[in-house]
């Protein structure tokens, strides 16, 4: 692997594209991640987001590269429907939303009216033990890990009734992977297909780490998210039937999560 430094911009993506030289596929996962701080920077969201990733894809079909794009469940925004699906609206919410929106539907023009192979993964929420302390998983996983070693009292959270689709980083890895390699183009969902709120994440963390939730855990209104969706869930059937699978219970992954959380906060006393 190549590390090639230098600015990432719309302005900038075809020179580093020519920089690489041949290249057989461009898996496009970077962008401004966090959606209650695009409401702080929206424009910034936009330009990294919509713009820097619709230069991308212009110029891999323009160098006949395959290329897949992590969109995102954010686009659905207030969905009318209880679980999600290709054919559910686009209707996004917040300014992340709506640039993920519009990098989506350039990529989707590359590949219906320009021949392009090009590819939308609609991720879920990826959780794993690389995840920034910034995203609410970790932030109780690592918050809770440090209550058990007695570094802190409590770990104080926004809305916890929201619900989300979990899934475990590594597996949304194999999703980008198989389009890369040459799976049909097109626009897919990846998720586990299960919903959980907050608060379940919270308490089942709290169960590996044998604390009492109700000793432990704090809400606090001013944390709530602005235009906060109350409920994200993905129906994946049709890269299910790709042979595509979650490897992770919801259990597990926040078991997985908790546990290596918990040996780092210990080596930090050492």
């Amino acid at each position: 692997m190549e590390l090639l430094p230098g600015p990432v911009s719309a302005g900038t993506v075809g020179g580093l594209l020519d920089a690489c030289g041949p290249l057989d596929a461009i898996v496009h996962l970077a962008g401004r991640s966090s959606v209650g701080a695009s409401w702080t920077a929206p424009m910034e969201t936009f330009d990294v987001n919509a713009r820097t990733t619709a230069a991308l894809a212009f110029a891999a079909h323009a160098r006949g590269v395959t290329f897949v794009h992590a969109s995102s469940a954010e686009i659905f925004g207030h969905a009318s429907s209880a679980v999600q699906s290709e054919a559910t609206p686009i209707a996004p919410v917040s300014p992340y939303g709506v640039a993920k929106a519009a990098a989506h539907a350039v990529v989707r023009l590359t590949r219906e009216e320009m021949g392009a192979r090009a590819t939308n993964l609609m991720f879920y929420l990826g959780e794993s033990v690389r995840r920034a302390e910034t995203f609410v998983v970790r932030k109780i996983t690592r918050g809770l890990a440090r209550v058990k070693l007695g570094r802190a009292e409590h770990v104080t959270l926004g809305n916890t009734a929201v619900i989300r689709d979990f899934c475990y980083a590594d597996d949304l890895a194999r999703a980008a992977e198989m389009f890369a390699l040459g799976a049909t183009p097109g626009d897919y969902v990846v998720a586990s297909g299960e919903g959980h709120t907050i608060a379940e994440v919270a308490h089942t963390c709290c169960e590996v780490l044998g604390l009492d939730p109700a000793q432990v855990l704090r809400t606090d209104a001013a944390l709530f998210r602005r235009a906060d969706i109350a409920r994200l869930v993905g129906d994946a059937s049709r890269l299910r039937a790709l042979g595509w699978a979650p490897s992770l219970s919801f259990r597990d992954l926040v078991r997985t999560i908790t546990e290596h959380d918990l040996a780092e906060a210990r080596r930090e006393e050492t």
